[in-house]
C-alpha cells in the first residue's frame, strides 16, 4: 500500500509536468496548477520534516533529524535546522499546525510565524487570526515585514533586546584575493546600514546621472540601474538624503571613462571610494560644501515617541521594525515631518506638478514601505502615477505608488496593473481579457486607467474577504535624520 501510494504520487506529478511542458494546457488550468502546487509544496515540507524527526528519535541521531534532511531531502544544514526548529514550535500551536498541514500556509511564512512565537509566545501567535490570515494570503517577502512589525508590537521590551543583538553582530572584514582584488564582507544593524546605504546610493545615483549627461544617452534602467525620470520636484535625488554634485566636482572625475558606461554595482563601488577618500568634498545644489548628509526615515506612531503607546508602529522602511529607544535617540537630532493618516492612508496632497515632491516621497515610504510589487527597498523605487499624469493632471498621494525600476517597466511595457490587497496597493499581472492596443498608440494599461477614473477597480479575488487593512497607526510621524 505504501509503495503503491508513493509510486502513484510520483506518476501523477510526472503526468502533470508533461502536460504543463506540452504547451497544450490553457492559461486558466496552468494558474490552477500553480495554486495547487503551493499546497503540495507545504505538505511535502511537513512530510519531510516530521519523517526526519521520527527517524532521528528512533535511531538516536542526536541532531533532531538535520542530517536526514540534508542527505535524503537535499537541504542545506542551515535550512534543515530552520525547518526542524519551526516544526518544534508548531507543535505548540495546533491552529497553525493544521493550516500548515492543509497546505494553506507556505513553509517560508510558517517559519516566520515560528520566529514570532519564539520572540513572543506560541499561544499569542496561534490566536492571532489577523496574522494567520496574512500568512495565508501574502507572499513571503511582504509577510516578513508584517510579521516583523507584529512581533515587535507584542514583545515585552518592544524589540529592544533583539535590536541590541543585531547591533552586537555588526562587523566589517576586508581582505585581498590572490588576483589582487580586494573583497569586503560585513553585517550592519538596521539603523547604521540604512544610513550608510543612503549615502552610498545617493552618491552613486549622482554618478549615474553624470554618466548619462556625458554619454548623452537615454534611460539608464536598461542597464539595471533605477530609471532616470524620477527625481524629486525640488531636483534632489531620492536615492539618499540630498546628495547633489556639481558637474565639475570630484564625483565626476571617474578613472573609468575609457571602459564604457558603468553598471549600478560599479557606480556604488566608485561612490564608496569617493565617500571614504577624505579629499572629495561634493557640493550640494545650493553651492555649499561638505559631504551629503544621510537620511534615515523612521515611521512611527506619535504615542511611541511620547511613551503613551510603546507598542505602536515604529520602523525604518526597507529595514524593518526598530525599538522605541532607537526612535527616541534619533529624534534628538532629526527633522520632524507630520503626516495625517486615516485608515492607514496618508491624507497629504501636494501641488499639481509632474514629479513627486520630497514630502510626498516620504509619505509614500510611510504608506508603502517599498516596492508594492516585489518589496524592493525604497532607495531603489520610483513614484508611479496610477492614472497617467497626462489624463489626471494629478500628482497626489492617492494617485501615486512606490515601484522599483523593474516593476515600473512591467507596468508600462507589460501592462501590469495596480490593485489593492488588504487595503494596500499591490501589482497584478496583465488582464488577459484586456482589449487590444487601440488606434492612436494608446497603451492598454492607459485605457484601463482611464476606466478606473470612472469606477474603482475591484480588489483581487484572493483578497476579497479581507479588504479592510489591519489596524494601523492613529497619527504617525516621519523622523528624517
Amino acid at each position: 500500500m505504501f509503495t503503491e501510494t508513493v509510486e502513484g504520487v510520483d506518476e501523477g506529478l510526472s503526468r502533470l509536468l508533461d502536460a504543463a511542458r506540452s504547451g497544450e494546457l490553457p492559461v486558466a488550468r496552468l494558474k490552477d496548477l500553480i495554486a495547487a502546487s503551493r499546497s503540495w509544496e507545504a505538505k511535502v515540507a511537513a512530510l519531510q520534516t516530521d519523517s526526519a524527526r521520527l527517524i532521528a528519535a528512533r535511531e538516536r541521531h542526536g541532531d533532531g533529524g538535520a542530517s536526514v534532511l540534508r542527505d535524503r531531502a537535499g537541504k542545506s544544514k542551515f535550512q534543515a535546522r530552520r525547518s526542524l526548529g519551526a516544526a518544534e514550535v508548531l507543535d505548540e500551536m495546533p491552529g497553525l499546525r493544521s493550516a500548515v498541514d492543509a497546505g494553506e500556509v507556505p513553509l517560508a511564512n510558517a517559519e516566520r510565524l515560528a520566529d514570532a512565537a519564539r520572540r513572543t509566545a506560541p499561544e499569542a501567535v496561534d490566536s492571532a487570526s489577523d496574522l494567520l490570515a496574512m500568512a495565508k494570503e501574502l507572499p513571503p517577502d511582504r509577510f516578513a515585514r508584517e510579521a516583523g512589525a507584529w512581533t515587535q508590537r507584542h514583545q515585552i521590551d518592544h524589540g529592544h533586546e533583539d535590536y541590541l543583538q543585531k547591533r552586537r553582530r555588526r562587523y566589517l572584514k576586508t581582505w585581498k584575493q590572490q588576483d589582487g582584488m580586494v573583497r569586503l564582507d560585513g553585517l550592519l544593524d538596521p539603523e547604521t546600514g540604512t544610513r550608510i546605504c543612503s549615502r552610498l546610493q545617493g552618491t552613486a545615483e549622482e554618478l549615474r546621472r553624470q554618466d548619462q549627461q556625458s554619454a548623452r544617452t537615454g534611460d539608464a534602467s536598461a542597464d539595471g540601474a533605477p530609471g532616470s525620470d524620477d527625481s524629486n520636484a525640488d531636483g534632489s535625488s531620492r536615492f539618499g538624503a540630498d546628495p547633489a554634485v556639481g558637474a565639475g566636482s570630484a564625483v565626476g572625475d571617474s578613472p573609468d571613462r575609457g571602459e564604457g558606461r558603468r553598471s549600478w554595482d560599479q557606480l556604488q563601488a566608485d561612490a564608496l571610494d569617493l565617500l571614504t577618500s577624505g579629499t572629495a568634498e561634493p557640493k550640494s545644489r545650493d553651492g555649499s560644501g561638505g559631504r551629503p548628509k544621510a537620511e534615515v526615515i523612521v515611521v512611527a506612531d506619535i504615542g511611541v515617541l511620547t511613551g503613551d503607546d510603546p507598542s505602536g508602529r515604529c520602523e525604518i522602511p526597507g529595514a524593518g521594525p526598530v525599538p522605541p529607544a532607537v526612535l527616541q535617540r534619533i529624534a534628538c537630532d532629526a527633522h520632524l515631518t507630520g503626516i495625517l493618516f486615516a485608515d492607514g492612508k496618508p491624507l497629504h496632497h501636494g501641488a499639481r506638478v509632474r514629479t513627486a515632491t520630497k514630502d510626498q516621497w516620504r509619505a509614500l515610504i510611510a504608506r508603502d514601505g517599498g516596492c508594492i510589487g516585489c518589496g524592493a527597498e525604497p532607495s531603489r523605487c520610483q513614484a508611479h502615477h496610477v492614472v497617467p499624469f497626462a489624463q489626471s493632471r494629478r500628482t497626489d498621494i492617492d494617485n501615486l505608488v512606490l515601484v522599483c525600476w523593474r516593476c515600473h517597466h512591467n507596468i508600462h511595457d507589460h501592462h501590469w496593473r495596480v490593485t489593492h490587497c488588504r487595503g494596500k496597493p499591490a501589482l497584478e499581472p496583465p488582464d488577459p481579457l484586456a482589449p487590444p492596443n487601440p488606434a492612436g498608440g494608446q497603451h492598454p494599461h492607459d485605457a484601463r486607467d482611464a476606466r478606473a477614473t470612472r469606477r474603482p477597480a475591484p480588489a483581487p479575488t484572493d483578497c476579497a474577504p479581507n479588504r479592510q487593512a489591519p489596524p494601523r497607526q492613529r497619527a504617525p510621524a516621519l523622523f528624517a535624520t
